[in-house]
């Protein structure tokens, strides 16, 4: 189930645009913002200039394609520099949530959140009690939840932090779901806190999903960052995966 989350960033409701769980408010808010195309919005094939002249750096704008090149987000709580090639788009920069897809399949998205705990199984916009906020607490609750088909967790440096990643299918055999779910099998997986609340985000019989869950500081002493790889809407797990992994390789964090 997929739903997206508030200012652009959580989904999980089965047939919504992302892959979390929301309040309503929030999925609006990022439908409005994830639409393809602002229609008050210029329609030039790329990313508008900040300064004039030919040799002038671009500055991302929302949903309008990037040149191939390599930027750095301006909102997001731990600055992020990343590298695409032609063909991608950023489509939100907040204090806790950071957005990249492929301007060819607008619906998943490379989501990247701030401060996410493992989301209640009670399908309550909260944390789940007992369960740490490291790479490591995360993922190994992934693994372990009623509902989840997952590979093992695997330990990953991204962009010069260190954590876990591990892939995410619903079982087949699920049926649980949540006030949210339209009567449509779900399981919560993450939840945003402090600059990224109304993140809330789970797994539906429509799409899969890779986590990368990044530890700020031994043991996320400082929280952590989490990338959302979102697999759907007709794209196959391989392509989806050969497409974005080069991008988040190219990753790298500031965190002083």
């Amino acid at each position: 189930m997929a739903k997206s989350s508030a200012r652009q960033g959580h989904i999980l409701g089965s047939g919504s645009r992302w892959l979390a769980f929301a309040s309503v408010t929030a999925i609006l808010a990022l439908l409005a913002g994830c639409a393809s195309g602002n229609p008050e919005a210029p329609t030039p094939a790329a990313a508008s200039s900040s300064a004039q002249g030919a040799n002038a750096p671009v500055k991302p704008v929302p949903h309008l394609p990037l040149p191939a090149g390599t930027y750095t987000s301006e909102v997001f709580k731990t600055p992020l520099t990343y590298t695409v090639p032609a063909g991608w788009k950023m489509f939100e920069d907040e204090p806790g949530q950071f957005g990249l897809a492929l301007v060819a399949n607008d619906h998943p998205c490379v989501c990247v959140w701030r401060d996410v705990s493992a989301a209640a199984k009670s399908c309550a916009e909260s944390p789940e009690p007992g369960v740490g906020k490291s790479a490591k607490d995360i993922t190994t609750w992934l693994a372990k939840h009623k509902g989840l088909v997952t590979t093992k967790p695997k330990a990953v440096t991204v962009g010069g932090l260190s954590g876990y990643l591990i892939d995410i299918k619903m079982d087949p055999a699920w049926k649980g779901t949540c006030p949210f779910s339209g009567g449509s099998a779900t399981v919560p997986l993450l939840v945003g806190s402090g600059i990224s609340a109304g993140v809330l985000w789970g797994s539906d019989a429509d799409s899969a999903q890779r986590e990368y869950i990044l530890d700020l500081g031994p043991n996320a002493v400082d929280g952590n960052v989490a990338i959302n790889v979102q697999i759907c809407c007709g794209v196959t797990e391989d392509e989806r995966i050969a497409a974005v992994t080069p991008v988040i390789e190219s990753f790298v964090f500031k965190t002083t």
